[in-house]
């Protein structure tokens, strides 16, 4: 063991240290301040330097986020997810009533427009019903949480670690191998999960909704940046699919056509600016820095012996383990990043663990605040609209039967295929 590898130990430690700690509400920095902060400590002690830092980086991953983030983007300054909240709480009589449409509807959503982007707008919403109707809106919050959480395992394209996954591993048509592997355990795990949510919180969503307190008339919408963002959503995803089966060209990929889509939408609207101001920026910085923290961890031979200590044939259980907890410390996205390349050097090629590793880690964020990114956002988009956010101790309550229950429907469901 070298110089190289003990600054490798120490530059990670301090790197997912400062994520493990973010929970602290006097800790401040974020994720993607802290992956940042361990990118600049690899390059000032050389265990990268800034050319390799640079090659590192995976830019068709940074596209690929920024292009669907400005979907998700015009979707919500054009007004889009205020009008379907205001549907759903007019067609909804009591809090249960509206926490199968929250769950429902924020599951879908996450497919195509990623979990934190739904996290993100679809919370204030939340926050201005219990402001009009002066509802109980906890459970509608962890509606939310877990609805986007399992919703976006089903695809590539729903969290940032599926796309890590399709992208960086060796998996061979991802779109095709996600739906084909966990279509059924994540539709089981929904239903699931929404009959266990009103379990979970009894009587307290049975609570009229009382209407009077709400406006009349629905919320107004720019209808043209609607219809062309959820249309080119709608052209997209079916053309990932036929992409993969039908290869009609090297450069028609789905890094390219999701491009192709945001600048249409920056090219036809008059709200680009705004648009531009409201995609998630932070989340392309996080992988910025976790690109040169990887390289730099792999580099440095910390990968090489981590792979030491692990059998040489990975199980289902023991990703599935793993990933729920390895997720709950350093969250989700930098788990699957040091996950990528110990299963690449362990030679796996078989679907069904990258498929295991995409869904153990993505429903891991239903087990504490801390296990995904999405929960934060929630929770302090309601607390700036001086409403109670998630407690740590409370959403463990809650959270670790969630999780026990959706991880038994995926492990089983995998291992029987």
């Amino acid at each position: 063991m070298n110089l190289l590898f003990f600054e490798g130990v120490i530059i990670l430690a301090i790197t997912y240290g400062l994520i493990a700690l973010r929970g602290l509400k006097r800790f401040s920095v974020h994720p993607w301040e802290a992956m940042l902060i361990g990118a600049a400590l690899m390059m000032v002690f050389g265990v990268v330097s800034p050319s390799q830092a640079i090659d590192s980086i995976n830019f068709n991953v940074i596209i690929f986020l920024a292009s669907l983030f400005t979907i998700a983007a015009a979707l919500e300054v054009s007004g889009f997810f205020s009008w379907l909240a205001y549907i759903l709480i007019r067609s909804s009589s009591t809090t249960k009533d509206l926490i199968i449409k929250v769950f429902f509807s924020s599951a879908v959503l996450s497919l195509g427009l990623s979990n934190d982007g739904i996290a993100g707008s679809v919370t204030p919403i939340l926050t201005e019903i219990k402001q009009k109707a002066d509802i109980d809106i906890k459970p509608l919050l962890y509606a939310l949480a877990f609805g986007v959480t399992i919703g976006s395992v089903l695809l590539p394209i729903g969290n940032p670690q599926n796309l890590l996954i399709a992208l960086e591993s060796n998996l061979k048509d991802p779109f095709i191998n996600f739906l084909k592997y966990l279509l059924v355990p994540t539709i089981i795990s929904l239903v699931l999960t929404y009959f266990l949510i009103l379990k979970l919180f009894g009587k307290r969503v049975k609570n009229k909704i009382p209407k009077a307190t709400l406006i009349k008339n629905p919320p107004k919408f720019d209808k043209k940046l609607t219809y062309l963002a959820l249309g080119i959503l709608c052209v997209l995803i079916p053309l990932y699919f036929i992409t993969e089966i039908f290869p009609i060209s090297v450069y028609l990929t789905p890094v390219t056509m999701t491009l192709a889509g945001a600048l249409i939408i920056y090219v036809s609207s008059r709200k680009r600016k705004e648009i531009l101001y409201r995609v998630n920026w932070s989340i392309m910085l996080l992988f910025v820095g976790l690109f040169i923290v990887s390289y730099g961890a792999l580099h440095s031979g910390v990968i090489s012996y981590l792979i030491s200590f692990l059998p040489s044939q990975f199980t289902l259980i023991g990703i599935f383990i793993g990933g729920i907890l390895i997720s709950q410390v350093i969250s989700n996205v930098p788990a699957v990043a040091i996950y990528i390349p110990i299963l690449l050097g362990l030679g796996v090629t078989n679907p069904i663990y990258w498929v295991a590793l995409a869904a153990s880690t993505t429903i891991a964020g239903n087990l504490t605040v801390m296990g995904a990114a999405s929960n934060f956002i929630i929770s302090e988009s309601a607390e700036k609209r001086k409403v109670e956010g998630f407690k740590f101790l409370e959403f463990i309550k809650y959270g670790v039967l969630v999780t026990f229950l959706d991880a038994a429907v995926y492990f089983f469901w995998l291992s029987f295929i």
